[in-house]
């Protein structure tokens, strides 16, 4: 079983829509860290101020073809909600701690995949 992790970096404000499309497409949960953009372009805001914005980072840990899955919905909600967001994922060669759980649920998806 190859597993990758998905990175979701989103506008603070747009967290709970991009987790709850992940969720309804079989990611069980992830590790939320807060961040601050800083684009090409400063933004300008009170009294001259520079303010970049406050993003979130999503990290998935998924199984491969689930995480297919899960970057295409993301992909829908970009592009049709016309949300500024950027998704990746990246190849794991190592990975221990796992609950076992989760394992299991992983397994079920690529049995039922096989099916098809």
């Amino acid at each position: 079983m190859k597993f990758v992790a998905l990175v979701v970096i989103v506008p603070s404000e747009d967290e709970d829509t991009f987790k709850k499309v992940a969720k309804d497409t079989g990611a069980a949960g992830a590790t939320v860290i807060q961040a601050k953009g800083s684009g090409v372009e400063e933004k300008k805001s009170f009294f001259s101020l520079t303010f970049e914005g406050n993003h979130t980072v999503l990290l998935y840990i998924l199984e491969e073809n689930m995480s297919r899955s899960v970057l295409k919905a993301i992909k829908v909600l970009i592009e049709e909600g016309k949300k500024d967001a950027l998704a990746f994922t990246m190849p794991i060669s190592s990975i221990v701690g796992l609950d076992k759980s989760l394992i299991s649920k992983f397994e079920k998806n690529i049995e039922d995949e096989e099916i098809l």
